[in-house]
């Protein structure tokens, strides 16, 4: 039993030593959440549209325009890329 425990106390220790920290993770983070952002505007069909820079979905400073079609992928992708979207801006704001 002891020895059980010893093992798995090693590996954990050997798990935690092996992980990748700083600036290589964050970018790895970036990138893999950069990928899933641009999977998603594919399956939607809008890989034109420009990734969005916030989740606001009502911005007063468009508020009362007409919707263009860019406005209009902005808001479809904020909806339906709501968890890719949240994830590149948090990988993002993590790696400044």
């Amino acid at each position: 039993m002891i020895v059980r425990v010893g093992g798995v106390l090693l590996l954990l220790a050997l798990a935690a030593c092996n992980q990748t920290s700083g600036p290589l993770r964050k970018a790895d983070r970036v990138a893999k959440a950069d990928a899933a952002m641009t999977e998603c505007k594919k399956r939607l069909g809008l890989e034109e549209v420009a990734t969005p820079t916030g989740m606001v979905l009502d911005d007063p400073a468009t508020r009362g325009q007409e919707m263009t079609p860019e406005m209009a992928g902005q808001l479809r992708l904020k909806v339906q890329c709501a968890f890719e979207l949240n994830e590149l801006l948090a990988a993002r704001r993590d790696a400044q």
